[in-house]
């Protein structure tokens, strides 16, 4: 009788151990399912936030202009908002918002004839401006001058870095135009922004 007690009390022991262990092991998998389930609805709302169209082009042109593909959908979302009909008030036209000047400098540098009729055309959009940005960080040897050069210019930039008032030891620290300096700032905080959402699709081998 005393041993069968003693059992008893054992296997009492046991089953309330077993209950708060499967009672815990069951609210992690709860509190990982809610986390699981907060992050995608996070992901879903930043995603309509910073959304990510013609994938294929952007990773197409900057693999064949060596450029990170996740600026490239930082810059076309700044320029147009993906708008491929996209037009500006000064004439740039398209997904990159290329003036159709610029397109002929282009063409002219590459030994092709421009096409205006294709500046709405995705592909040759983004490749036209991709080959621009190529130039300009060959150019620059900069990313963020570049993208300076792309927005206000390359002959301003030039004067810019010329300038006393807007360099330390032949640095820009300075951009004249607050236009031009929110642009940047917008993609680079968008270039993070698509390679945390999207760096999966992007960046292919």
């Amino acid at each position: 009788m005393v041993i069968g007690a003693g059992v008893k009390r054992i296997f009492s022991k046991f089953r309330s151990r077993m209950a708060i262990l499967l009672a815990a092991t069951l609210a992690a998998a709860v509190l990982t399912g809610l986390i699981f389930l907060i992050r995608a609805a996070v992901r879903r709302a930043e995603a309509k936030l910073y959304p990510l169209e013609y994938e294929g082009a952007i990773v197409d042109a900057s693999a064949e202009y060596g450029l990170d593909p996740c600026l490239i959908a930082a810059v076309t979302a700044t320029e147009s908002g993906f708008d491929p009909g996209a037009v500006s008030s000064d004439g740039a036209v398209g997904l990159m918002q290329i003036l159709p000047s610029t397109l002929e400098w282009i063409c002219f540098r590459r030994g092709v004839e421009p096409d205006m009729t294709r500046l709405c055309d995705p592909d040759y959009n983004i490749d036209m401006g991709c080959w621009l940005l190529c130039y300009l960080v060959e150019r620059y040897g900069d990313a963020r001058l570049a993208l300076i050069a792309y927005n206000a210019g390359y002959i301003r930039l030039e004067e810019w870095l010329a300038s006393d008032e807007y360099c330390e030891n032949g640095k820009l620290v300075t951009i004249p135009f607050a236009e031009t300096r929110a642009y940047v700032e917008k993609i680079t905080r968008l270039w993070g922004k698509y390679e945390k959402l999207y760096g999966d699709i992007l960046y292919v081998d």
